[in-house]
């Protein structure tokens, strides 16, 4: 029978297997990062190699500092006019388009609408009708009672008068419309 040699390789053996296995490593996050680089630039080269800018969101600015915003940016504001908006006060960005986000060219045009205020209703003809009848006539318009004026006069007691302003005339959703209400005939 042979013999069998015992050899002491097992701390260079222990060595080389830990650098294999470091060379590997650092091979796969090679790959990775190649892969990565090469991907980003496939997918969007245009970000990457032009001077195009990401358009703000201008949305709810005041119209003076959402056009500084675009002009400093290098894009071209062009108003487009304004829209009743109930929720936002005149001179509100309230629209843009194209939308924030978008990658455009400089000197692109943004149109831009801003907001004319409150839509206004019409103070509705209430003359003639008694107090309560009234008040719910004018909350189902969408304006509400403010100062009520009582005078002598008329048939009837507790019968409106008259409006100010006036039926017809336009008042902001939710704005005071003055009564003129009859105390009745005084003797």
């Amino acid at each position: 029978m042979r013999a069998r040699r015992h050899t002491s390789s097992g701390p260079l053996l222990e060595s080389t297997v830990w650098r294999a296995f470091l060379r590997d490593i650092g091979l796969i996050v090679l790959t990775f990062a190649v892969g990565y680089g090469i991907s980003v630039f496939w997918l969007s080269p245009g970000t990457v190699f032009t001077k195009d800018h990401s358009l703000p969101r201008v949305l709810e600015l005041p119209e003076a500092e959402a056009r500084r915003t675009l002009t400093e940016l290098g894009f071209r504001p062009r108003m487009d006019g304004e829209r009743q908006n109930d929720a936002f006060s005149r001179g509100i960005v309230i629209w843009q388009d194209p939308a924030a986000g978008t990658v455009l060219p400089p000197n692109s045009p943004v149109q831009l609408i801003v907001s004319a205020g409150p839509s206004l209703v019409a103070v509705p003809d209430i003359i003639g009708m008694s107090l309560s009848q009234a008040i719910k006539i004018m909350s189902a318009a969408g304006v509400k009672v403010g100062s009520v004026d009582t005078v002598s006069g008329g048939q009837e007691a507790g019968v409106v008068l008259a409006t100010r302003p006036s039926a017809g005339v336009g008042r902001p959703r939710g704005a005071p419309v003055a009564l003129v209400v009859s105390r009745g005939q005084e003797p």
